[in-house]
């Protein structure tokens, strides 16, 4: 596991040049490497990087050996000291090809030369043989910001995610900033420091609140359609990439698609690009169940051809967000989606995906239970399964009560076990549904499906129970968890060379914060990342390294439009990471979610160190980076 702890570096000077003490190699077999002794000085302890000194006068021999050479004809260059040498790697460069060996020097934030450097000389050497270097990894759909703004100094460091290789995360998730205007919100990442790199994004759910306030449930007039395309405006005057949106949530999902296209079509003279949670992943959106949908339901399918459409009628590139078949009724659907998505870059359009490499969705623990069955008769529940009438402190006072009466009903009772067998369905079926946690031990680890044949009753049966007889405080009675799409699907979309690899995950792990880690939590927080590489590369070998690393690092860099990441390229920013392939592993799971990961040694952003031969350091080298070019701290 990564452990805290400043990384310092000891440089020694030897007639008047800088050069290494030593060369670091990671200890073999286990993520800690040897660490370099502390100088104890203070700006160095702070960063986490090495300053750079000025050089003493040289001494008098060498000041002899020089005249003689010029007197001679011949003058030595001046050799440049790097600050980081990273040598013998295996390098992949974030376009897809192969790996090929090279050494890279780093000075400052950029990347200064990559090739043969037998010559070179650093303040820093690292001998990588047998490691692989690659571009530091960059998140599509990541609800990290909210962690970068905040008071926590450990949760603006990101171990969870910075343990993975990640260097750059896309803002506005679902359609959400942190805050509004979208300078406050660059300014507010600023203002404390934080250890990634942020590409700031406007967030449709924000500006829609922003003109229409409470009064949303509805499609937007003109005007207000009007007042936001000046919003998004701008937020990309301000340096934003593009829109994000949350279509499946309030309150873009009483949007029409005329709006958003609208919308998006005010990206298009800055090149800014859409990202999406589409309206729908499965048979009916998140906030409908059987007992309230009127009309044929927004499938998956249809909520991706509307995005294809944006892309078509707003001229811009388009991202179908965290991509999945959601639920045991949609297994299968890729296949459908790939002639859709082909057929629609054949028309020239420029559509992307990104997913995550799990067969289970949904940031914590989900209840089986539909939550109108628990609220006494006069409780509105009309406006769905996201209603903010379920927000109320006090709306699941006699819960117990409610759904007993309504069990004991017959007429009752077949609607809520209709709507149990749609939610269990949406969470990859009875068979598909694990228990996390329950008063009563022996149900844990179990699956419904697997309580039902032991009680001799159905599925629906014992989901009732856990909620008459669980916990009190606890919807449902128990934590569950559903696996809800399946890997035949999740390999098909990770095959995809226009899908990009994400996590949809936040800072998790910090205990005493809002950003703690909480049980039943989805294990993509901690291994997205390396789990793409580990599962689908070294032990399903379904898609290459090369492929892999391209889908996290070029691949992003060319959807945001990031002109100098997401390639290792000399003159790019540093960001990089190295890790070493034998050992990369994702250790979190769906009972234990807040395991790091292993084997990645080294993860540097803007050439600084935030992992360090295994290590955690302290440095926070995390900038804004703004479209146009500029950056904010």
């Amino acid at each position: 596991m990564v452990r805290g702890g400043c990384v310092n570096h000891y440089v020694a000077m030897v007639d008047g040049v800088a050069a290494s003490t030593g060369v670091d190699r990671p200890t073999a077999g286990g993520r800690g490497g040897r660490q370099p002794e502390k100088t104890g000085d203070s700006d160095e302890h702070m960063t986490g990087k090495p300053r750079v000194r000025s050089l003493p006068t040289p001494p008098a021999r060498l000041l002899l050996a020089s005249l003689a050479l010029a007197l001679a004809g011949t003058s030595p260059a001046a050799a440049q000291v790097y600050d980081v040498l990273i040598r013998n790697a295996r390098v992949l460069d974030g376009t897809g090809n192969d790996w090929f060996r090279a050494d890279i020097a780093v000075s400052g934030d950029r990347i200064e030369r990559i090739g043969r450097l037998p010559d070179a000389a650093a303040r820093r050497t690292i001998d990588a043989t047998g490691l692989y270097v690659a571009p530091g990894f960059i998140d599509l759909h990541s609800h990290a910001d909210r962690a970068m703004v905040s008071e926590h100094l450990e949760a603006r460091r990101a171990r969870n995610l910075n343990s993975q290789g990640l260097t750059t995360v896309v803002g506005a998730p679902d359609g959400r900033n942190t805050t509004w205007p979208l300078t406050a919100e660059i300014a507010a990442l600023g203002a404390r420091g934080h250890a990634m790199n942020f590409v700031p994004m406007v967030g449709h759910g924000t500006v829609r609140s922003r003109v229409m306030g409470d009064d949303y449930e509805r499609a937007a007039a003109p005007g207000e359609i009007a007042r936001m395309q000046e919003l998004v405006r701008e937020g990309m005057e301000a340096g934003a990439w593009g829109l994000g949106a949350g279509l499946e949530y309030r309150p873009a999902r009483y949007s029409d698609p005329g709006e958003i296209v609208a919308l998006a079509s005010a990206l298009a003279p800055y090149d800014g690009f859409y990202i999406a949670h589409q309206r729908s992943e499965a048979s009916m959106p998140l906030w409908q169940l059987p007992s309230m949908v009127e009309g044929w339901p927004v499938d998956g399918l249809q909520a991706l051809e509307e995005t294809v459409n944006i892309a078509r009628e707003a001229g811009i590139r388009v991202v179908a967000s965290h991509h999945k078949a959601r639920g045991r009724s949609s297994f299968g659907r890729s296949g459908h989606d790939t002639l859709l998505l082909n057929a629609a870059r054949a028309e020239g359009l420029e559509i992307y995906l990104d997913a995550y490499p799990y067969e289970t969705f949904g940031g914590g623990p989900r209840p089986m239970i539909p939550k109108w069955s628990l609220v006494h008769d006069s409780v509105d529940t009309g406006g769905g399964r996201d209603s903010p009438v379920y927000t109320r402190p006090d709306i699941f006072d006699s819960a117990r009560v409610h759904l007993e009466r309504r069990w004991n009903d017959p007429a009752t009772r077949e609607r809520i076990a209709r709507d149990i067998a749609w939610i269990v369905d949406h969470n990859g079926g009875a068979d598909r549904v694990v228990v996390l946690d329950y008063p009563d031990e022996s149900f844990i680890g179990k699956t419904l499906a697997e309580l039902a044949a032991e009680t001799g009753g159905t599925f629906q049966d014992v989901v009732v129970h856990m909620a008459l007889n669980g916990s009190p405080d606890l919807i449902g009675g128990g934590r569950t968890r559903g696996y809800g799409m399946h890997d035949v699907d999740v390999v098909n979309y990770s095959r995809l060379e226009y899908t990009a690899t994400a996590s949809d995950a936040g800072v998790s792990g910090v205990a005493g914060t809002p950003f703690a880690s909480v049980a039943g939590a989805h294990p993509r927080h901690f291994g997205a990342f390396t789990r793409k590489i580990a599962r689908y590369v070294k032990d399903l070998k379904v898609i290459s390294l090369p492929f892999a690393v391209r889908s996290m690092t070029g691949l992003p860099a060319r959807i945001i439009g990031l002109k100098d990441r997401g390639l290792l390229r000399e003159g790019y920013g540093a960001d990089l990471v190295i890790f070493d392939l034998e050992r990369l592993r994702d250790r979190a799971t769906v009972l234990e979610p807040g395991l790091f990961s292993e084997g990645v040694d080294y993860v540097m952003v803007n050439g600084v160190f935030t992992v360090d031969g295994g290590e955690f350091t302290e440095a926070l080298p995390g900038v804004v980076v703004l479209r146009g070019g500029g950056r904010g701290r």
